[in-house]
């Protein structure tokens, strides 16, 4: 058998062993069951975590003052958000309106950030330094309040005006931001789903190693087929695995847009530079080459562990690094040129995610190509070192050639 048929046999081998193990049903929902309740963790927290985030501002003024205030708020909120505002409670004013001030904002059970007292005409706001949202807040509503006054005390004001809209289907600067955020949602997708399952691949070869099989394996097909099989069959679980939950957020999404399209108007997701045709088969393949990228190279570093132990002591050296691979894709999205945007391109392990920000962003085609040959190679490199590694580590063979021979891609090996 040459090294495709070999791999092929090996992944055949670990894919079904693990498919229909009857643990693989956990593997699968426990992922499910882990976001279904952090969706359902972050709704009930939601309101209650705005509410408690947001400032609350003591207005201790006479009547008019505290009216002119709170009419103020309520005209600028129904234009922007009630979050965008600090909330105002009235409280009587003392004889002495400093030490009352200080005691309010002493007193844990209202959490008042800051404390308004004085007029329109000398507003005084008393509370610490760090409360800029709160300074710059209260003063659009103390200078919103005195142009209402001044208009009514005029006896004049502008008449209400509607607003003319002509509707069009889209714009080219909210075409460009919801591009930005379909690029950065598929980068985050493909990162937390290779990530949670190439890490797998890092213990694979320490049962192997303990009783013996790795060493039958290497002695009878290329060691290179041994780490490719193992990808493969790791990448086709994973494509189950995708399968499953695809359908079930399908299935969602498809019960809860039937349930409140009657209701509210739901957003579309803008639609890709290249065509959503073209943008679901290249996110498979971005998918495909960053999880046979991590994976040889998480395949590698396991290879080298001899024990569970040491494969837990090397997890989180191995997972941190990934998240600085993540920030630099970003930059993909966000930037257009400099050093660290081509970077982002040409680094292998951060290529797939920043690719597929430009097929979110551009429609051009030939890039995707060339990355794809580009990160082919990488996979071919990365699995050539790990199989080379492991042998003169662990099996304590040499080899012999060059590092970049192509004979062992068709030669065959002895078997039964």
């Amino acid at each position: 058998m040459n090294l495709w048929e070999s791999a092929w046999v090996i992944a055949r081998r670990d894919f079904v062993a693990s498919v229909f193990s009857r643990f693989f049903i956990l593997f699968l929902l426990a992922p499910v069951a882990l976001i279904g309740f952090m969706i359902f963790f972050n709704v009930a927290t939601e309101r209650q975590d705005r509410a408690a985030s947001q400032p609350v501002v003591a207005v201790v003024t006479d009547t008019a003052t505290s009216q002119a205030l709170n009419q103020a708020r309520v005209h600028l909120v129904t234009g922007t958000s009630e979050q965008s505002f600090p909330i105002l409670r009235y409280v009587d004013p003392a004889e002495n309106v400093s030490a009352q001030a200080q005691a309010l904002l002493a007193d844990e059970t209202g959490n008042y950030t800051a404390v308004f007292s004085g007029t329109l005409d000398q507003p005084v706001l008393t509370g610490p330094m760090r409360s800029d949202f709160t300074t710059r807040r209260m003063q659009l509503l103390v200078d919103e309040s005195r142009r209402t006054v001044a208009l009514q005390g005029a006896h004049a004001g502008p008449a209400e005006v509607a607003l003319g809209r002509v509707v069009t289907e889209q714009a080219s600067g909210s075409l460009a931001t919801g591009r930005r955020a379909l690029g950065q949602g598929a980068q985050s997708l493909i990162f937390a789903v290779t990530l949670m399952l190439a890490t797998l691949l890092l213990s694979t070869l320490v049962e192997e190693k303990s009783n013996k099989i790795i060493e039958i394996l290497a002695a009878s097909v290329p060691l290179e087929s041994v780490f490719l099989g193992k990808l493969i069959a790791m990448l086709g679980i994973s494509l189950v695995g995708l399968a499953l939950w695809g359908g079930m957020i399908g299935a969602a999404l498809t019960i809860f847009y039937q349930l409140v399209s009657n209701w509210i108007t739901l957003p579309s997701l803008p639609t890709p530079a290249v065509g959503w045709p073209l943008f679901i088969p290249l996110l498979l393949l971005y998918y495909t080459t960053n999880f046979m990228l991590l994976g040889g190279l998480f395949l590698g570093i396991g290879g080298q562990a001899t024990s569970i132990r040491e494969v837990q002591t090397i997890s989180m050296p191995v997972v941190l690094p990934q998240l600085m691979v993540l920030l630099i894709a970003m930059n993909a999205v966000t930037g257009s040129q400099g050093a660290m945007f081509w970077f982002a391109y040409l680094f292998p392990f951060s290529s797939p995610m920043a690719m597929i920000a430009l097929a979110a962003k551009s429609g051009a085609l030939w890039p995707h190509l060339l990355a794809l040959v580009w990160q082919a190679f990488w996979v071919f490199v990365i699995v050539r070192v790990s199989s080379r590694l492991f042998r003169r580590t662990v099996l304590k063979s040499g080899t012999t050639g060059s590092f970049f021979r192509l004979g062992f891609l068709g030669k065959k090996t002895a078997g039964p």
